[in-house]
């Protein structure tokens, strides 16, 4: 018995690993239409340009992923432009698209991949200028989502291209490092299979509520650190009774 209980302990000690790359999966590019007021945003149209993540990856139900959460808080129209395993050069070709949809709300959630997958720094900020250049202008609201996997180099592109157009910068720093933020390896969703890698229910939340907040919409969430794994001494003693 005192065996099984330090197995036990061995196995809650190891749980998810910290870090893991990103998962390539089948990929899709979904057109999807939803429907609080914030700034004249209700009732127009939001596009949300993205990766996997953008896509739903993995919640539990369309209407739990970051986008849809967001436009049904603003009561906006969602047009969802994502695709698994993008990187910032796949939209550029897709903004001439974007601008005809005349979006009052444009989220741009790009980078993971391209951290993930090593764009050099230079080639991902001339494409993210070329991106965030397209779809800025005095009746669009343009927020620049950070990337998830943590990167302070890309962040820091991110930040200053948005910013240099009038948009926002979203930092999604810290929530990787959230266990409950991640979706659980080997469960179901919607979109199949999850992994670990990517945001689970609570995880698109804390997304949605992070955009919400820079909308002034809503509080920003709370995000905390993994809690330390519990210590397994090095020699286990019995004492049979």
């Amino acid at each position: 018995m005192t065996y099984l209980v330090w197995a036990l302990l061995l196995l809650l000690a190891v749980g998810q690993p910290a870090v893991k790359g990103p998962v390539m999966a089948p990929s899709e590019v979904i057109g999807v239409h939803a429907g609080t007021d914030t700034q004249g945003l209700q009732g127009k149209v939001y596009v949300a340009l993205g990766d996997s993540i953008s896509a739903g990856r993995f919640a539990t139900a369309p209407d739990g992923t970051f986008p849809a959460l967001v436009a049904d808080k603003l009561g906006m129209n969602l047009n969802l432009v994502a695709r698994s395993g993008a990187k910032a050069a796949w939209a550029i070709p897709l903004m001439g698209a974007v601008a005809a949809d005349h979006p009052a709300l444009v989220t741009i959630e790009l980078g993971t991949n391209d951290v993930g997958f090593n764009t050099p720094p230079d080639v991902f900020a001339s494409e993210y200028e070329t991106i965030v250049g397209a779809v800025a202008g005095p009746q669009t609201r343009v927020l620049c989502i950070g990337s998830w996997l943590p990167s302070d180099s890309l962040d820091a592109i991110i930040a200053q291209v948005c910013e240099r157009h009038g948009g926002t910068f979203v930092s999604l720093n810290g929530f990787y490092g959230v266990n409950d933020f991640h979706g659980q390896d080997g469960g179901s969703s919607y979109l199949g299979r999850t992994d670990w890698f990517h945001p689970g229910d609570q995880g698109h939340a804390a997304i949605a509520a992070e955009i919400l907040s820079a909308l002034g919409a809503g509080p920003a969430p709370i995000v905390g650190p993994l809690p330390p794994a519990p210590q397994i001494p090095d020699v286990i003693r019995t004492h049979p009774r």
